[in-house]
């Protein structure tokens, strides 16, 4: 069935900032000027200075900070012919979904994270919302919630590999340089980063390394701990810089080490992608999403921490097999990680919605609306994994609250319940700082020293 021209496209999104943004805004600039498509963006927070110059120079039309206006996106939803939620656990989304009931609509969620581990997590009502799920990474096929599914549900399950960036690095050339530059790009902390991120570097043993980190969050900290590693001259922190200066240093790479955690819960990460469409040779870490993105021929996959640092040393000594490999993963990216596939694939998804009937859709949540609290949308966000803090809640005995507690603190070992954002209680709290159970729960989960051997497996 084809489709009418210049169909509404509404994209809702929880703020455009990161690489999130970045996607978004690459897609959304690339498809301004459709001749099937009309797009507008809804951000419930901010929409940073860059977002908004690119929505006005590329034409669209673009709402921030519209959380405290949801009488008007529940207008734009109506006006809509599909609704797309870029979707993450952030809590401005999740308060949205469940507290308000959404005018007649067709919607297609498309998840930026692979679904696991908690708190970033799928939930079966959460996969069952929408009229189609897409899936950013086809490893999302492999989680234990998505795997329980109905076949009804199974049905309209698809994957849009989300890329955006790379175009504008095709250019890109190489730099010359003296010594080696192992390089970084992303975010500065630990529950994205490898754990023993600096002690694995200092065990590299390269004449003339440089370690080049770029980005922000927990740089100083890490500046920090690189000293008393003694290893401080071998770095260059360079903090949050603008996507120019960053890509200044990515034409300065010789190598793109990139050990991240065990228990990231990313699925198609832009700065990989980016290195390798630049011909920066990728080094990673055997995890899910690494070995799915860095293909045979394209870069390094270690089975360990000792295998990884053996390949960045192997590459600096054998120049031959760095340029097979540098031409290699360069050629694979350009391919795999091209805007107008992606936008192709949205294309065919936007006329595979428009078939489906507009229908009302209310949150399946057993309490009146007016009795809904933030408590309560945090633990919607997590479903069965939310299991101890309703025990908290649900505590009659003193006996029953200090078992609830002890169960809380052991989750908050996990590196993945400690940061002040990525869906955490932290996360929450931030955002609704009055509500009594978040309070309580983030001072319970606070100044846990979490495992640094803790292994996660998608389930």
């Amino acid at each position: 069935m084809g489709h009418i021209a210049m169909q509404k496209i509404l994209h809702i999104t929880p703020h455009f900032g990161g690489g999130v943004g970045s996607t978004v805004l690459s897609y959304l600039a690339r498809v301004a000027n459709s001749q099937h498509f009309k797009h507008t963006a809804v951000c419930l927070d901010y929409a940073n200075k860059n977002a908004i110059e690119i929505s006005q120079k590329a034409g669209f039309s673009l709402f921030d900070n519209m959380s405290k206006k949801k009488s008007e996106i529940l207008k734009l939803i109506a006006d809509a012919d599909v609704v797309l939620i870029h979707w993450w656990n952030h809590p401005l989304l999740y308060d949205f979904l469940v507290r308000e009931q959404l005018p007649a609509s067709r919607i297609i969620l498309w998840s930026l994270i692979v679904g696991s581990p908690p708190p970033n997590n799928f939930t079966d009502k959460l996969l069952k919302y929408s009229d189609i799920f897409v899936f950013s990474s086809p490893l999302s096929y492999k989680i234990k919630e998505v795997q329980k599914l109905p076949a009804k549900n199974k049905k309209y399950l698809r994957d849009i590999w989300a890329t955006g960036t790379v175009d504008h690095i095709k250019s890109l050339k190489l730099k010359k340089h003296s010594g080696f530059n192992i390089g970084y790009i992303g975010t500065v902390d630990y529950a994205k980063m490898h754990p023993d991120f600096l002690e694995i570097c200092s065990k590299v043993n390269i004449p003339n390394v440089k370690f080049v980190v770029v980005g922000g969050k927990n740089e100083k900290i890490m500046k920090r701990e690189a000293k008393k590693f003694g290893i401080a001259n071998k770095f260059n922190f360079t903090g949050f810089v603008s996507e120019a200066e960053k890509w200044k240093y990515l034409s300065t790479f010789d190598v793109f080490g990139y050990p991240l955690a065990p228990h990231h819960y990313g699925t198609c990460d832009l700065a990989l992608q980016e290195s390798m469409v630049a011909g920066v040779v990728p080094v990673v870490l055997a995890n899910p999403m690494e070995s799915y993105i860095v293909k045979s021929g394209t870069g390094i996959v270690a089975k360990d921490k000792n295998a990884y640092i053996k390949a960045l040393e192997d590459l600096y000594y054998n120049h031959k097999r760095r340029n097979f490999l540098s031409k290699n993963t360069r050629r694979y990216a350009l391919k795999a990680f091209s805007l107008e596939k992606m936008v192709k694939e949205w294309d065919r998804v936007f006329n595979e919605a428009l078939i489906f009937p507009k229908k009302v859709r209310k949150w399946e949540i057993n309490k009146n609306i007016n009795n809904i609290s933030s408590k309560d949308i945090f633990l919607e966000s997590l479903g069965d994994y939310g299991k101890d803090f309703v025990s908290y809640c649900n505590a009659k005995t003193k006996q029953e609250k200090e078992n609830a507690i002890k169960k809380i603190k052991e989750l908050a070992k996990s590196i993945n319940w400690q940061s002040k954002t990525k869906s955490t209680v932290h996360h929450y709290y931030s955002f609704f700082p009055n509500d009594k159970y978040l309070s309580s729960w983030s001072k319970l989960m606070g100044d846990i020293k979490f495992n640094k051997k803790e292994k996660i497996k998608y389930e």
